[in-house]
C-alpha cells in the first residue's frame, strides 16, 4: 500500500523540530567554512596568534596548566601557503605550536608514569595484605626506574613452588599487565629466583 506523501507542515511537532535544528547546524557548518575559506592570511596569521596566546596559562602544577587552542592554530597556520607573504612568521607560530605539544605530550606521558607507579604501590599493599590475612610472611620490595621490579623475600619459598607459581597460576600475567618488568623471588638461604618480562 503507498504511504500518502507529508508535507513539512503536515509533520509532527517533534519530527519537523529535529528537521530545523539539523538544517540550522547545517547551515551553521557552511557559513563557518566559507568564512574561513574567505580569510586573507593575515588574518588566518592573527586568528592563530589569538589561538596560541588567549587561554594559555602556565602553573607550576603542569596539570593545571592551561595550552590554548593548539589545533585551531595550527588549521589557520596551514591555510597559510610558502606564497604567501605571512608564510615566514606562520612557520614561526608553527614551531611554537609544535613545541607546545611536546609539552603536551610529556606532561601526558609523566602523568600516566606516576598514575602506573600508584597502581603498582596499590597492588603491591593488597598483595602483602593478602600474605598478611593467611599468616605468611613475605616481605615485598619495590625499586628500579618507576617502581617496575618487585622483590618478595620469604623462607617458604622453595623452587618446586616458585615453578607453579609462574606456570600454573596468572600471578606473574597479571603483575606485568600492571607495568613490572621483573620479579625476584628469594628465600632465607640466598636462593633467588629471576623472572623478567619481555615487552609485549
Amino acid at each position: 500500500m503507498k504511504k500518502p506523501h507529508i508535507s513539512d507542515g503536515e509533520l509532527p511537532k517533534n519530527q519537523s523540530s529535529i528537521r530545523k535544528i539539523a538544517h540550522e547546524k547545517v547551515s551553521g557548518e557552511i557559513k563557518k567554512g566559507n568564512l574561513f575559506s574567505g580569510m586573507a592570511d593575515a588574518e588566518h596569521l592573527d586568528e592563530a596568534k589569538k589561538a596560541l596566546d588567549k587561554g594559555y596559562k602556565l602553573n607550576s602544577n603542569p596539570l593545571k596548566t592551561e595550552w590554548g587552542r593548539v589545533n585551531d592554530a595550527k588549521k589557520h597556520l596551514k591555510a597559510i601557503g610558502p606564497e604567501s607573504s605571512e608564510y615566514v612568521a606562520a612557520q614561526g607560530l608553527m614551531h611554537k605550536t609544535h613545541t607546545r605539544e611536546r609539552h603536551i605530550e610529556h606532561v601526558s606521558i609523566n602523568v600516566a608514569n606516576q598514575i602506573m607507579i600508584k597502581q603498582r604501590e596499590m597492588l603491591t599493599s593488597e598483595l602483602e595484605q593478602y600474605y598478611v590475612t593467611r599468616g605468611i610472611f613475605v616481605d615485598i620490595e619495590l625499586s628500579g626506574p618507576d617502581k617496575t621490579y618487585m622483590k618478595l623475600s620469604s623462607s617458604l619459598f622453595r623452587e618446586a613452588s616458585i615453578d607453579k607459581i609462574a606456570d600454573g597460576t596468572k600471578f606473574f600475567a597479571h603483575l606485568k599487565k600492571a607495568g613490572f618488568k621483573r620479579i625476584i623471588l628469594e628465600d632465607n638461604e640466598d636462593n633467588a629466583w629471576t623472572y623478567s618480562f619481555a615487552k609485549s
